[in-house]
């Protein structure tokens, strides 16, 4: 009889330490999902731009040591362009990824918007 009445006790415990911690997590408003977008847009972008001027700056740097035309230019330069391509299409997919996960597993993910990145 005591220890019905203590496991009863507990359960009713557990069932209140449970409702105080979903009242305490955080609520995810519809700004913080705009914020996510934006700062991704934003990583997109920085990507796509850092590798082509990464490519003009060795495709430069490679004319001018060889003395040749402008060829190494334009062909670093289009090959930094292909590879920020690269890179935003593979954030794309993480984004996708996460978002499958997050609707899969109930929301509990990663930010997307992260520096953690997943090879795939």
């Amino acid at each position: 009889m005591v220890a019905d009445t203590e496991k009863d006790r507990l359960v009713a415990l557990e069932a209140d330490i449970a409702a105080l911690r979903d009242a305490r997590k955080p609520k995810r408003s519809a700004g913080a999902d705009k914020f996510n977008a934006a700062s991704l847009a934003w990583r997109m972008v920085t990507e796509l731009v850092v590798g082509v001027l990464l490519g003009a700056a060795i495709g430069w740097g490679i004319d001018s040591v060889t003395g040749a035309l402008p060829l190494f230019l334009i062909l670093f330069t289009l090959f930094g362009f292909a590879a920020g391509v690269r890179v935003m299409i593979r954030s794309g997919d993480e984004v996708t990824r996460r978002g499958a996960g997050d609707a899969a597993g109930g929301g509990e993910g990663t930010n997307a918007a992260s520096g953690d990145r997943t090879r795939g």
